[in-house]
C-alpha cells in the first residue's frame, strides 16, 4: 500500500515539475558533428584481377590526433578495404599507391597518413603487404582543400601504375 502512495506521489510531482512535457525533451542528434566531420555520401567499390577496393566510410576532420591540416586544407579520411585478388603475388603499398583528385579545384595529392600522429585513425595504411588471395581493412588520410566535395580515388602498386580507381565519391 505504501508503495503504491509513494508511486502515485512520483507521478504528481512528475507532472507538476513539467517532467512529462512534450516540450520540455531534449532531442539528442544521431548523427554528431565530432571534429567538422561530415560523412560519406555514396560508397563505392571497384574490382579488377590484381586487387579489388571497398570504400566503407569516408570523413572530413579538422584534427587527427593531434595534427592540424595548414589554413584552407582539411584531412579527408578514407576508410577502405583491399582485397589482393592475385594468385601468386603480395600487394605492396606505401602513401604514394593511394591518390584523390580533387575534382573542384582540379589537383591530385597522395595520402599523407604516414606523416600525421595516427592516433585518431583506426588501423592506418601507411605501407605494408597484403598477402596474395587476402584482405585487409584501414585508413588513408588526404589533405584536401576545405571547399571541395566531390573526388576521385587512384590506387596504384609499388611501380606507380593505376590498377584501379573509384569515381565519384561525395563527402559534403
Amino acid at each position: 500500500m505504501n508503495y503504491l502512495i509513494i508511486i502515485i506521489l512520483l507521478g504528481l510531482l512528475m507532472i507538476t515539475t513539467g517532467c512529462m512535457n512534450p516540450n520540455n525533451l531534449t532531442t539528442v542528434p544521431s548523427s554528431p558533428q565530432i571534429n567538422n566531420t561530415t560523412v560519406l555520401s555514396t560508397t563505392g567499390t571497384m574490382k579488377n584481377d590484381v586487387v579489388t577496393i571497398s570504400i566503407n566510410s569516408a570523413v572530413k576532420k579538422t584534427i587527427i590526433g593531434r595534427s592540424t591540416n595548414k589554413g584552407g586544407d582539411i584531412f579527408l579520411v578514407l576508410d577502405i578495404t583491399i582485397q589482393n585478388n592475385d594468385k601468386i603475388n603480395d600487394f605492396r603499398y606505401k602513401d604514394t599507391s593511394f591518390a584523390i583528385y580533387d575534382k573542384l579545384n582540379n589537383n591530385r595529392r597522395t595520402a599523407i597518413t604516414s606523416q600525421l600522429n595516427t592516433g585518431g585513425l583506426n588501423n592506418p595504411f601507411t605501407s605494408g603487404t597484403i598477402p596474395f588471395k587476402s584482405k585487409m581493412s584501414g585508413q588513408i588520410v588526404f589533405g584536401v582543400m576545405d571547399n571541395s566535395d566531390s573526388y576521385k580515388l587512384y590506387v596504384s602498386d609499388s611501380k606507380g601504375t593505376v590498377l584501379t580507381s573509384i569515381d565519384n565519391i561525395n563527402v559534403l
